[in-house]
């Protein structure tokens, strides 16, 4: 029940989208279906390291950021978010953003996952926990699924939402 207050405080505070508040309670609900009162008794309950609650940000390497924002701008009608340093680029797409960062060739950087309750050093220690060595800058943490593709858990705010 905690996980619920939690989501709908954060949907409530603007910290959460109805997109990921939608999605966040349905998985709690389809988690709560499949593990019925039989089932329960007889096996041990699975955790997982995180819920995911959903998609935070994505993050693109890309040579030129003012050619980047230009294309995103006019063929996707993303807005920028400002900051005061160039880099990263932050591009708002409805309750997500994209992340542009400068870089001499282009590429996939990572993808973020919004997490209840996040903190920093938690979920770094939840990583180690499970075998999994974490890359902590500051308040980020990321870490590499089996494939190598980078990931990162934050809370709702970890890629520039508003």
């Amino acid at each position: 029940m905690n996980d619920v207050v939690t989501m709908v405080d954060h949907f409530v505070a603007g910290r959460l989208s109805r997109r990921d508040l939608v999605c966040g309670l349905t998985a709690l609900v389809a988690a709560a279906a499949g593990a019925g009162p039989a089932s329960a008794s007889q096996a041990p309950a699975l955790t997982s390291t995180f819920q995911a609650l959903g998609l935070n940000h994505l993050a693109l390497r890309v040579t030129n950021l003012d050619r980047s924002q230009a294309f995103y701008e006019r063929h996707l009608g993303m807005t920028v978010i400002p900051l005061s340093a160039p880099s990263p680029r932050l591009m708002a797409c409805g309750p997500h953003v994209l992340n542009l960062f400068r870089a001499d060739r282009p590429q996939f950087d990572h993808v973020c996952f919004t997490v209840s309750n996040y903190g920093a050093v938690d979920a770094a220690g939840r990583l180690r926990a499970q075998g999994i060595t974490p890359d902590v800058e500051a308040d980020r943490v990321h870490f590499l699924d089996p494939d190598g593709y980078k990931l990162q858990v934050g809370g709702p705010t970890a890629g520039g939402q508003r």
